[in-house]
């Protein structure tokens, strides 16, 4: 089975390894395609499978998603590259990394969003490692001791029988990438802890008045 696998980040096809570099026996074969992030929303129709950040689902509805091979992260934060923050980077205003900074952070300056990556026009970028100012630990006030749901596969296209099929593939490839440390334990399954997170992101999204109040992902 070869599916069209969207992504916007390389960081997030690391579960997928195994099965892209062809280093277990499976069934299932990617053809790989990079979106841009503020283009995604519009390209599902493109691709029968995709890394969907969080905030997309505030304007797409029928999307289906597996618990398997999601991109979770732990840290989470902001890489001063100046004296001030008036010129923040991201990939896209869609990104779940660009609205935890707008859920979670109180600055009153305003911010030039530049999303072409030019690090040498930036004030900050946000950054999964290196980085200044935490939005790990805002999460963790609002959320608790949960990881950050970045985004998860989803798809418009597949029916949900091939989406079971594949959700098997895409297990063992997270499983081996797990056991190796090179993903969190929520990016092989979500599990209780990964649900929660995704709610309690939607919650904060529709305190702040940025998503409706009954967003609900409907997760296989």
């Amino acid at each position: 089975m070869k599916l069209r696998l969207g992504y916007t980040n390389q960081r997030e096809l690391i579960s997928l390894y195994p099965i892209i570099n062809k280093t277990i026996e499976s069934n299932l074969e990617f053809d790989l395609v990079y979106i841009r992030g503020d283009e995604l929303k519009f390209k599902l129709g493109e691709v029968d499978l995709a890394f969907i950040p969080l905030p997309v689902l505030a304007f797409i509805n029928n999307i289906k998603f597996i618990s398997n091979g999601a991109f979770t992260i732990n840290r989470l934060g902001i890489r001063l590259l100046g004296n001030s923050i008036t010129r923040l980077c991201i990939y896209s205003s869609n990104s779940t990394e660009y609205y935890l900074f707008k859920l979670l952070t109180n600055f009153k300056i305003p911010i030039e969003i530049i999303k072409d990556k030019e690090i040498e026009k930036c004030d900050a970028i946000i950054s999964y490692d290196d980085y200044d100012i935490s939005i790990d630990e805002l999460w963790k006030s609002q959320c608790g001791d949960l990881p950050i749901v970045i985004s998860m596969l989803g798809t418009i296209k597949l029916q949900e029988e091939l989406l079971v099929k594949a959700k098997v593939a895409i297990r063992e490839s997270a499983v081996i990438q797990e056991r190796s440390g090179n993903i969190l334990p929520y990016s092989k399954e979500l599990g209780l802890k990964g649900r929660q997170s995704i709610d309690c992101f939607f919650q904060l999204c529709s305190k702040k008045g940025l998503c409706n109040s009954n967003i609900k992902p409907y997760i296989l």
